[in-house]
């Protein structure tokens, strides 16, 4: 068991030493995720301790390392809110902590109000009973359950609706999402939630009625957060912060739908001579550069256009030249993917397909044959 708590400890050590080394023009979401992984350093500190002789010396060790269980879904949820927006920690912004602040108080205050050799004695007590099978109902294990299930389902809904924001404003400002993309940070909160919270629920009912072997359960709970450690590292390390530009007010509302569909058509022809969708990092702040026009115009003139927003728009453009190229060029897929804007061919084979209905390969042989 040491030895697995020295691994996960060494882990997120590596990942605390990785995230202070990079440079990063936007570093509220490295801080969050830094606190995170100190928080995951903690709590597997705490689970070595609690064996060691260190805790019969300090007992108040035995007590607090339950709490830090409240913090994991609220800094996901925080960095989630971080990735576009600065975050002003306001007093709002600290509210949300009441539920940890308030286990700890109340941690503190139990401590304190019970002498050591009478918190050691419990703990052993507990221990025995748990290794022999008995029962050790509590009214406040239940409730304390009943709070952790609650806050983490509630910062995981929060976590969907801050990054179906984050992709919104995405699909409205670049052509390509790939490193960008918040997606990964939500399928990893509900992997958390399935992972993780379901092991700490039956390590607290095994209290009330024990049919686990807790050490056994005790060894899956610090593998699962090694391993979640690393998936959410990983895409940590590989992630870019991008700044989107503060909306202004626009005046081409009062325009006439003709004016924009004006509009419209100059920018289909700037594409289609100028090529920018070429420019694998081309945004709506570049484009509307190119076109010497407010960004801001550029957003009201694809709201009136056919396409979803500025990913839809681009990306259809590069599609278009991609399926002319597969049929008069013998080049190979990707080279051509690659030289037409897209820098994933995940997420080429995926657009291709949605805007086709086949994959580029088929499309190339079905167009072979008719030719």
């Amino acid at each position: 068991m040491n030895i697995i708590l020295g691994i996960g400890i060494g882990v997120n050590l590596f990942a605390i030493f990785q995230l202070l080394k990079r440079k990063n023009s936007k570093p509220i979401p490295i801080k969050i995720a830094l606190l995170i992984n100190i928080i995951w350093t903690v709590r597997l500190v705490f689970f070595l301790l609690k064996d060691s002789e260190i805790a019969l010396k300090y007992p108040i060790l035995l007590m607090l390392d339950q709490n830090l269980l409240l913090l994991d879904s609220i800094f996901l949820w925080l960095y989630s809110k971080s990735l576009l927006n600065t975050i002003k920690f306001k007093l709002q912004t600290y509210l949300n902590f009441l539920p940890f602040l308030l286990g700890l108080f109340l941690s503190i205050i139990s401590y304190s109000a019970v002498p050591n050799e009478l918190i050691i004695e419990q703990y052993i007590k507990n221990n025995e009973n748990i290794n022999n099978n008995k029962s050790l109902f509590s009214g406040e294990v239940l409730i304390f359950i009943l709070v952790v299930i609650t806050v983490s389902t509630v910062y995981f809904g929060m976590s969907i609706r801050e990054i179906k924001k984050i992709n919104i404003i995405l699909y409205n400002h670049f052509s390509n999402l790939k490193n960008i993309s918040a997606n990964w940070i939500l399928k990893f909160h509900g992997l958390w939630v399935l992972l993780f919270l379901v092991p700490i629920i039956l390590y607290f009912l095994n209290y009330i009625y024990p049919i686990i072997n807790i050490r056994l359960l005790l060894s899956v709970m610090v593998v699962i957060q090694i391993l979640l450690s690393f998936i959410f590292n990983s895409n940590v390390l590989s992630q870019s912060y991008v700044s989107i530009p503060k909306k202004g007010i626009s005046k081409q509302n009062k325009k006439s739908i003709k004016q924009f569909k004006d509009k419209l058509n100059e920018l289909k022809k700037a594409l289609e001579k100028n090529q920018y969708y070429q420019d694998e990092e081309l945004s709506l702040v570049k484009l509307s550069n190119h076109l010497k026009i407010k960004s801001i115009e550029l957003t009201e003139i694809i709201k009136y256009s056919e396409f979803d927003n500025f990913y839809d728009l681009i990306n259809t453009y590069r599609v278009e030249a991609i399926k002319k190229e597969l049929i008069s060029s013998k080049d190979q897929i990707m080279i051509i993917a690659y030289n037409n804007g897209f820098n994933s061919k995940s997420a080429f084979n995926r657009i291709f397909k949605e805007k086709t209905g086949k994959t580029p390969s088929a499309f190339r042989n079905l167009n072979k044959n008719t030719s």
